[in-house]
């Protein structure tokens, strides 16, 4: 597969998002009004026909990208004042009932129902996707090791999804949780070398299983084609300073470690760790190799290092650490329930408070 570089440390964002009814908060299937009034190039459809994708272009900063699809959001918001449907971004819609719930009739989600039955019936989920950009395979490889090691802070800053058919799940993002019954979802391998990569795409290729690296839905994933490294661990948001946060750090992380081999990780420590994120938050343990930490003290930790090493990005930095001690979406909708009891109340905050318009 050729290699196509990108400028180092460009950025790219795609958000998912729901399409709700104003006036019961549930999921409403508009997405063709969308798409046949054409408000902005940058919406996408995706699998629900109560769901569109925000898709940037490539920036050289985490702020131009943010922006960019802000405007890009507002545009369809203000299509829906007219059409009426707002839009909101969480990692589940905390009550909907996926049997209700209209696929998109395109064929290649028609035939992926078909190959993974109820377990793809039951995805009412939203993502967060950032793309950063490497100019070699070497970085690339590098950045994508680092990632697999380093995604769990990235999941605990963005978890929105503890509610699902109307029930507390426990876990901060039960999101991944679902995603992760999928047979080429959630945490992939260390991989040594590029060539080590491309030797499993081409047997998955081979064999039929995928057609393109498209149908690898891995939480972090090479993207050769587009030179990039793909994050894909984290909840939808409807906070765009939150956004911008987690695109910066995916840049600070990458510059950290994309000249530098990443020692590997045992599987099970980056599988505990991901699920300490998914369940706890930032107060979940980020095992480390000398013992334990959290994922707050993990993430303020790395922030500090990129500061001390390359004396730039204060704003980014300084919003990182901010944000480390608001609550995340996941414990605002906790929250509003534990004080009134009533699970409605996870909708308002996730459908109402945190809505994208």
């Amino acid at each position: 597969m050729k290699f196509n570089p990108s400028k180092p440390f460009t950025v790219g964002i795609e958000l998912e998002v729901q399409i709700v009814d104003p006036e019961i908060l549930e999921l409403k299937p508009a997405s063709s009004v969308i798409f046949s009034h054409s408000p902005t190039p940058l919406v996408q459809k995706e699998f629900l026909q109560s769901m569109v994708e925000f898709v940037s272009g490539v920036h050289t900063e985490p702020g131009e990208a943010v922006s960019e699809l802000k405007e890009a959001v507002e545009k369809v918001c203000k299509l829906g004042e007219e059409k009426g449907f707002l839009l909101s971004a969480s990692g589940t819609h905390p009550t909907a009932d996926p049997e209700k719930i209209k696929v998109t009739p395109d064929e290649r989600y028609l035939k992926f129902l078909d190959e993974f039955q109820e377990v793809l019936r039951n995805f009412l989920i939203y993502g967060l996707h950032i793309h950063i950009g490497l100019p070699d395979e070497k970085m690339m490889m590098n950045t994508y090791n680092a990632f697999v090691k380093y995604s769990p802070l990235l999941l605990a800053l963005s978890t929105s999804s503890p509610f699902f058919r109307g029930k507390n799940t426990g876990i901060f993002s039960y999101r991944t949780k679902l995603f992760e019954q999928l047979p080429r979802a959630g945490v992939p391998q260390h991989f040594k070398t590029y060539d080590e990569f491309l030797e499993l795409y081409k047997r998955l290729k081979e064999t039929g299983t995928i057609e393109s690296l498209k149908d690898i839905w891995w939480d972090v994933r090479p993207r050769p084609d587009f030179g990039t490294v793909e994050l894909r661990v984290c909840d939808a948001v409807a906070d765009f300073k939150r956004l911008e946060g987690l695109v910066s750090l995916a840049v600070m992380l990458g510059e950290l470690f994309s000249e530098e081999e990443v020692k590997p990780e045992y599987h099970q420590i980056n599988l505990q760790n991901k699920w300490n994120a998914a369940r706890h938050g930032l107060s979940g343990v980020f095992i480390t190799e000398t013992g334990r930490s959290t994922m707050g003290r993990e993430l303020h930790r790395l922030v500090n290092l990129y500061g001390k090493r390359f004396g730039k990005r204060e704003k980014a930095a300084k919003l990182l650490l901010d944000l480390i001690t608001e609550p995340t979406q996941a414990e605002e909708q906790l929250d509003a329930v534990k004080k009134t009891g009533d699970t409605s109340a996870a909708v308002k905050v996730s459908l109402l408070n945190r809505r994208l318009c």
